[in-house]
C-alpha cells in the first residue's frame, strides 16, 4: 500500500473542508430561496386577501343600497295609493338612511306630492262631514263639493267616489227635509183656516134662539087674547077662534122657522161632529250605517233631533266606522205620533 506524504494528505484534506464547505453553502442558499418564496407566496396571499375583502365590502354597501332602495319603493307604492300620515312618516324614515343624494332627492320631490293629496283628501273630508252636520246650509254645501272636486289625482278615486257618496246622501236629506218643512207649514196653514172656518160658523149659531124668543113671544101674545075679551061666551068663542087660528098659523110659521133655524143652529153647534184631532208631530234623530238607521230616537223639536242625530255621529264609535270604510249618514225628519 502507497503511503501518502505529508504534503498529500494536506492537500487531501483541503480539498475534503473545501468540499463539505461548497455542499453547506449550497444547502444554505437552497433553504434561503426556499424562504424567499414562501414569504413571497405568503404577501401574495395576504394582498388577494385585502384585495376580496374590499371587494366583499363594496358588494356589500352596493347590495345595502338596492335594498333600502327597494324599501323606499315599496313604502312609496303604498302611501301613493293610500296617502295617510303614517304612510308618509314611513317613506320619510326610509329616504333618510339613503346615501345615494340623488336617488334621495327624487324621493323627496314624490313625498312632496303625496302630502299635497294627503292636504286634499283631508280638507275634503272635512267639508263633507262639516256639510253633514249643516246640510241645510248652501254655503257648506257649495264648499263640500269644491272641495270634492278638487281630489284629481286618479289614485284618489276611491276616496273621491267615498265622499261623493256621502255628500249626495246628505243632499238628498237636507231636500226632503226642506219638502217635510214645507208640508208641515202648508198642514199648519190648512188648520189655520179650519178653525177660522168653525170660529165663523159659531158666531152665526145664535139666530135660531132669538126666532125661538120670538115665537114664543108670540104665542103667548095670542093666548092672551081669549082671556082679554071677557064679554059674551059667543064673542069669546069667535075671537078664541081667530086668534087660535092666528096663533096656529104664526106657531106653524113660527114652528117651521124654528125647525130650520134649529136645524141650522144644530148643525153649527149641537149636532157638527168633533173634528178628529191632528196627528202629533215629532222630530226624530238617526244615523245610519251602509244606509240602515242605527241610532234613532224622536224629539219634541227639530233642534233637538238635530242635537242628538249630530252628537252620536261626531262620536268616537260612528268614527271608527267611517273610517273603515263604512258609509255613515244622519239627518232629522219629522214623524206623526
Amino acid at each position: 500500500m502507497k503511503k501518502f506524504t505529508r504534503k498529500q494528505m494536506i492537500t487531501a484534506g483541503a480539498v475534503v473542508v473545501l468540499g463539505i464547505g461548497g455542499i453547506t453553502v449550497g444547502v444554505v442558499n437552497h433553504n434561503n430561496n426556499v424562504h424567499a418564496q414562501q414569504v413571497a407566496k405568503t404577501k401574495a396571499h395576504d394582498a388577494q386577501v385585502k384585495v376580496d375583502k374590499k371587494a366583499k365590502a363594496e358588494q356589500l354597501v352596493k347590495e345595502k343600497k338596492v335594498a333600502q332602495q327597494k324599501q323606499v319603493t315599496a313604502l312609496l307604492a303604498t302611501a301613493t295609493k293610500n296617502p295617510t300620515d303614517a304612510s308618509i312618516k314611513a317613506v320619510n324614515d326610509a329616504i333618510a338612511k339613503l346615501t345615494d343624494q340623488k336617488e334621495k332627492t327624487k324621493d323627496d320631490d314624490l313625498v312632496k306630492g303625496l302630502n299635497n293629496r294627503l292636504s286634499l283628501i283631508k280638507k275634503a273630508q272635512a267639508a263633507v262631514k262639516d256639510y253633514q252636520a249643516h246640510a241645510t246650509d248652501a254655503n257648506k254645501q257649495k264648499t263640500a263639493q269644491a272641495a270634492i272636486n278638487a281630489l284629481t289625482d286618479k289614485n284618489d278615486a276611491s276616496v273621491k267616489a267615498q265622499l261623493q257618496k256621502l255628500f249626495d246622501e246628505s243632499n238628498k236629506q237636507a231636500q226632503e227635509a226642506a219638502k217635510a218643512a214645507q208640508a208641515k207649514q202648508q198642514t199648519s196653514q190648512e188648520s189655520k183656516q179650519t178653525k177660522v172656518v168653525d170660529s165663523s160658523d159659531q158666531e152665526i149659531a145664535p139666530t135660531p134662539q132669538e126666532n125661538n124668543s120670538n115665537s114664543s113671544d108670540s104665542s103667548t101674545s095670542s093666548n092672551v087674547t081669549p082671556s082679554y075679551n071677557g064679554g059674551g061666551t059667543s064673542a069669546n068663542t069667535g075671537t078664541n077662534t081667530n086668534s087660535n087660528g092666528s096663533n096656529q098659523g104664526n106657531s106653524n110659521s113660527n114652528n117651521g122657522n124654528s125647525n130650520s133655524n134649529n136645524n141650522s143652529n144644530n148643525s153649527g153647534n149641537n149636532v157638527q161632529p168633533t173634528p178628529s184631532p191632528q196627528p202629533t208631530v215629532k222630530y226624530m234623530g238617526w244615523v245610519s250605517v251602509d244606509g240602515v238607521v242605527k241610532y234613532s230616537q224622536n224629539f219634541d223639536s227639530d233642534a233637538q233631533a238635530t242635537a242628538y242625530a249630530s252628537g252620536v255621529y261626531n262620536s268616537k264609535e260612528v268614527e271608527d266606522l267611517m273610517f273603515a270604510g263604512h258609509s255613515i249618514s244622519w239627518g232629522v225628519r219629522p214623524v206623526q205620533v
